[in-house]
């Protein structure tokens, strides 16, 4: 579109990939002998290092900086999605799998959150299996359900559908999946007043949380690996590149914990 600048090398490479896929098709059907979108000579798509390079550099809130925001939400103004926001910041899970998530997925007792399905931002009211393509289950702290506890009776007295196994958590008046986008810009008006109290509260999209679930995480030493499984990458180098920004603090505190040990 006009005044939209060019396309991300991010966007080129996924549209490449996906017309080249198509005009397989026309092979396999016999319409073509040649895949002209496959050919190196006129087809140079964006590379691994392209889309690296144009990747925008990842903002995330402190642990301080993330228990306010979340006391504000709650104390201050009293916020109906405070449930949600802790939610994708204690998961680290995306915006359309928490407004697919349905109190089935919920395991009080054990504690766990299983991730099935995630909301299809292209159709309303309609999910789809999360990025990944497989489902995950993801621990979480006693805090996280209480709240999770309460927002439930709280959808119950809204109406008693609202509770039921297959409703949606996080679902709108109409028990109803809520609109990502709806969700998006909420988020942003939330922030945007929150930045007027807390001076020293950066702008981070709701994806951020996600972010800053991660960074605390392996800023606190856990495993890669367990961080992997929590946001549902594909391989554990998916990961370690997202995060790359964490490997200068983890390298420095293990060199710290190692000497502190044989010293």
């Amino acid at each position: 579109m006009a005044g939209r600048g060019p396309l991300s090398s991010n966007t080129v490479n996924k549209t490449s990939i996906t017309l080249a896929a198509i005009v397989d098709s026309a092979m396999e059907d016999g319409f073509i002998t040649k895949n002209p979108a496959r050919l190196k000579k006129t087809v140079k798509a964006p590379t691994g290092r392209d889309i690296r390079a144009e990747r925008r550099e990842i903002v995330t809130w402190t642990a301080e900086q993330l228990k306010g925001f979340m006391e504000w939400s709650r104390k201050a103004i009293n916020d109906e999605s405070y449930p949600l926001w802790l939610t994708l910041a204690h998961t680290g899970m995306r915006r359309g799998e928490a407004l697919a998530l349905q109190w089935r997925d919920i395991d009080f007792a054990h504690g766990r959150i299983s991730i099935r399905r995630a909301a299809d931002i292209a159709t309303r009211d309609r999910v789809k299996v999360p990025k990944s393509g497989a489902a995950r289950a993801v621990d979480v702290d006693a805090g996280l359900l209480a709240v999770l506890k309460t927002h439930k009776t709280e959808r119950g007295s809204l109406a008693l559908d609202f509770a039921r196994p297959g409703a949606f958590v996080f679902g709108a008046e109409d028990g109803k999946m809520l609109s990502p986008v709806l969700v998006t810009n909420r988020w942003k008006r939330r922030t945007t007043s929150a930045q007027r109290v807390m001076r020293d509260l950066p702008h981070i999209p709701l994806h951020g949380l996600r972010h800053t679930h991660a960074t605390l995480l392996l800023q606190l030493g856990e495993s890669p690996k367990v961080v992997q499984e929590r946001l549902g990458h594909a391989s554990i180098a998916i990961t370690m590149d997202i995060y790359s920004h964490v490997n200068p603090t983890m390298g420095r505190a293990a060199a710290d914990r190692f000497a502190a040990l044989v010293q």
